[in-house]
């Protein structure tokens, strides 16, 4: 494998930014699939529809982390 794997990762942490990132990008394309069957498509631009993902990824994934820490604390 070409990167070794990082002993201080929170996997509790990366998991549910992971879940969070799913649970946008289903309901994105859902809701988009829905539209249109209806007829009423909205243009949907791929770039931002993945920058957007990894916004909510790195977001989630630093709530997630800054919650565990208050806890700890």
């Amino acid at each position: 494998m070409f990167f070794k794997p990082n002993k201080n990762a929170d996997k509790k942490s990366i998991n549910i930014a992971l879940f969070c990132t799913f649970i946008y990008w289903a309901g994105f394309l859902l809701i988009n699939s829905i539209l249109e069957f209806f007829g009423k498509n909205i243009s949907v631009n791929s770039f931002l529809l993945l920058i957007t993902g990894l916004i909510i990824f790195f977001v989630s994934e630093y709530l997630s982390k800054l919650i565990k820490y208050k806890k700890t604390t």
